[in-house]
């Protein structure tokens, strides 16, 4: 009894989950995709509707709109010239609306110089009409 009684709340439970919150993984590699690509429109594409917020080198900003996101993306990306891009960590932490974040180890160098920098990119997203959207992006340099 105790068994059928807790496999009908966990069958409860997996459907009161959105769709879009079990796709959290691909929303997150395709955030990465495009970050090593530094196309900063397409992730100002997926920015939320009440902006993103971003604290780049302990300088924090915002929430922007998605067109101010994109210009502080530019300069971010003409900056530094990626290297490599690695998740890693990704989760639902829950809340109403959903709430999730990631970790992103970002490798890059300074144009012209040999010496490669890693930063930690954390991306704090938030499920809007039933898709992930981008609230928070943050630096930290180890």
């Amino acid at each position: 009894m105790i068994r059928r009684a807790l496999a009908v709340v966990l069958a409860g439970v997996a459907f009161a989950t959105p769709v879009s919150a079990q796709n959290l993984e691909r929303v997150v590699e395709r955030f990465a995709d495009i970050w090593a690509r530094g196309d900063a429109s397409a992730l100002s594409s997926l920015a939320s509707k009440k902006g993103v917020s971003f604290d780049i080198d302990g300088k924090p900003m915002g929430p922007v709109a998605s067109r101010q996101a994109s210009a502080v993306l530019r300069r971010v990306f003409n900056e530094r010239e990626t290297v490599q891009v690695r998740i890693l960590f990704h989760e639902i932490v829950g809340g109403q609306p959903p709430l999730a974040f990631a970790e992103i180890n970002w490798m890059t160098r300074v144009h012209g110089t040999t010496i490669p920098e890693r930063t930690t990119v954390f991306v704090a997203l938030v499920l809007e009409d039933d898709r992930w959207r981008v609230t928070q992006i943050r630096f930290v340099k180890p």
